[in-house]
C-alpha cells in the first residue's frame, strides 16, 4: 500500500495536477484581492463594474493557459481522455454550455448591458450583473404597479437568449411612447379642455424633447425605421358617457410613472382653474327625482 502511494505521489502526472491546483488557487486569490482593491479605489460605478469584470475575465483566461502549460508534455493523453469524455460531458452539461455560449453572445452582440432595462419571458427589470452563467436583474412590477422596483433579485440563465424573446427598454433609444386618458363631461368646454391638456403635455415633454430627437435621429441612421412624431399628440373620442382625451407623448423609461403623476396633477389644476367650464367625466349614473305628483 505504501509502495503504491509512493508511486502515485512520485508520478509526473500527479505532480502536474498539484501544480495546476496551486496555480488555480493563486489565480483565484489574485483575482479576489484585486477586485476588492478596485472596489475601494474606484468611485465611478460604471468604471468600477467594468474593471471588476475585466479582472474576472482575465482570471478565466489565465486558468486554461496555465493548465495547458503545465500539462504540455501530456497533451496526447489529455486529447484521448477529452475525446472519450466529450460526448457524455457535452450531454450532461448542455445547459451549462448553452449558458456560457449565451454569455459570449450577450457580451459581444449588444443584446443588453448592465444598467439597461430588459424583459425576458415574464421577468422585467434592470440588469445589474452579467456572469458566464447568469444575468442578475433587479425586478420591476409584479405586485408593485408600473415600472418600479419590487426588491427581488432574479438570476436568469444566459441560455434563455436561445429560448425567449429579449425585450430591451433602453438600448439605442432609451425612451418610450406612453399615453394617458382623461375623461371629460360632455357638457364641458371641450376646446378649453383640449388647450389645458395639450399645454400640460408640452410643458412636461419639452424637458426631454431635444434629447429624444437627437437620439431618434441616430436611431434612424442605424435602423430601417420610419420617422416618428416625438411631440405630444392629443386625440379626442366621444361616447354617450363622456368626451375622452388621449395624450400620447415620449418619456424616459425610468420616469414613466412620475411623469404620469405630474401630467395628471397639472391637468387637474387646469380643470380646477376653469371655473367649472371643464369637469372630469365618469360612468356614474345620476338619478333625478321627479317633482310631479304620483297618480
Amino acid at each position: 500500500m505504501d509502495y503504491s502511494l509512493d508511486s502515485l505521489v512520485a508520478h509526473p502526472f500527479f505532480i502536474q495536477m498539484i501544480k495546476a491546483a496551486v496555480a488555480m488557487l493563486f489565480i483565484f486569490l489574485a483575482v479576489h484581492f484585486t477586485k476588492a482593491a478596485v472596489s475601494k479605489k474606484i468611485e465611478d460605478k460604471n468604471l468600477r463594474y467594468t474593471t471588476r469584470k475585466a479582472i474576472s475575465l482575465a482570471g478565466y483566461i489565465l486558468v486554461p493557459i496555465f493548465t495547458l502549460a503545465i500539462f504540455s508534455d501530456q497533451m496526447t493523453n489529455l486529447a484521448v481522455i477529452i475525446g472519450a469524455l466529450s460526448v457524455g460531458v457535452g450531454f450532461a452539461l448542455r445547459e451549462l454550455i448553452q449558458s456560457v455560449v449565451g454569455w459570449i453572445i450577450i457580451s459581444f452582440s449588444g443584446l443588453y448591458k448592465p444598467g439597461e432595462r430588459i424583459q425576458i419571458a415574464s421577468i422585467m427589470g434592470d440588469v445589474i450583473d452579467i456572469t458566464p452563467l447568469f444575468t442578475t436583474v433587479m425586478e420591476c412590477g409584479g405586485w408593485v404597479k408600473a415600472d418600479l422596483y419590487n426588491g427581488r433579485l432574479v438570476r436568469l440563465s444566459n441560455s434563455l437568449v436561445f429560448k425567449e424573446h429579449i425585450i430591451n427598454y433602453s438600448a439605442d433609444f432609451p425612451f418610450l411612447w406612453d399615453e394617458i386618458v382623461i375623461p371629460v363631461k360632455t357638457d364641458s368646454d371641450y376646446r378649453l379642455a383640449n388647450r389645458i391638456i395639450k399645454s400640460a403635455g408640452q410643458t412636461e415633454v419639452s424637458k426631454i424633447s431635444k434629447e429624444s430627437k437627437e437620439v431618434w435621429l441616430n436611431f434612424m441612421r442605424r435602423y430601417r425605421v420610419e420617422d416618428a412624431n416625438l411631440e405630444p399628440m392629443l386625440t379626442m373620442n366621444f361616447n354617450s358617457n363622456f368626451i375622452e382625451f388621449t395624450l400620447r407623448y415620449v418619456v424616459d423609461y425610468r420616469v414613466r410613472r412620475s411623469t404620469q403623476d405630474r401630467l395628471f396633477s397639472n391637468i387637474l389644476a387646469g380643470f380646477e382653474g376653469s371655473e367649472g367650464k371643464v369637469r372630469i367625466g365618469s360612468t356614474t349614473l345620476q338619478l333625478t327625482e321627479s317633482s310631479s305628483n304620483p297618480l
